[in-house]
């Protein structure tokens, strides 16, 4: 007999080299329930490259762009993804997608960067029939900026989204620190949490199915 049910969401939120996708594929690998992947770099490799930041053509900013014209207080560059129109309809839709699979009973697990908090909204609303568990990924800045070099990521991205990317971190089921413990841990104690939250009645999104 097919189980109507709606599946749930663990939305990962942090900035760029915090350890998401590491902890994400962590979560698949030791949770007792199957769960699907999302991330913010499904969505980016599905972009055609002139839309998308490497080209760095007019078409980016109708897409997805690096901007580099800022620097902190010590004069360091700070690279951030902008979008424009085009590229805040690519997120609405991601956020559908995801949404779409839940409601068709298949657990997700979201490996987020939300590239302005305004955007946690447009999440919200489309899993408003979802349960969703919402966890804050943080790092020291020194270990970030260590990850972003040994990836060869451009120098800068990390910083550039850290001032903004956890804005609503009070909004959080959970936070978590990927320097400090092996991911599997992190994954246990996420999924140990979400659980507890779900018998507790306190979850940061729709109601648990």
């Amino acid at each position: 007999m097919q189980d109507d049910r709606p599946g749930h969401v663990i939305f990962l939120n942090g900035t760029s080299s915090s350890g998401k996708t590491t902890l994400a594929r962590a979560i698949q690998e030791e949770s007792d329930v199957p769960y699907l992947y999302w991330g913010i770099d499904t969505l980016f490799s599905m972009v055609p490259e002139k839309w998308a930041g490497a080209r760095g053509g007019h078409l980016s900013f109708e897409g997805f762009r690096y901007d580099r014209s800022e620097h902190d207080e010590d004069g360091r560059q700070l690279i951030c993804v902008r979008y424009g129109d085009v590229g805040r309809r690519m997120l609405t839709a991601a956020c559908a997608s995801v949404a779409t699979l839940a409601l068709k009973g298949c657990n997700v697990v979201v490996d987020e960067m939300l590239l302005h908090p305004d955007l946690l909204e447009d999440w919200l609303q489309a899993l408003a029939d979802v349960e969703v568990h919402l966890v804050g990924v943080y790092c020291p800045i020194d270990v970030l900026e260590e990850r972003e070099a040994a990836r060869g990521n451009p120098a800068g991205l990390a910083r550039g989204h850290l001032r903004t990317v956890h804005a609503h971190e009070a909004r959080y089921d959970l936070r978590v620190d990927t320097s400090k413990v092996s991911a599997q841990e992190l994954a246990r104690t996420v999924l140990r949490a979400r659980s507890q939250a779900v018998a507790a009645g306190h979850l940061g999104g729709g109601p648990p199915p």
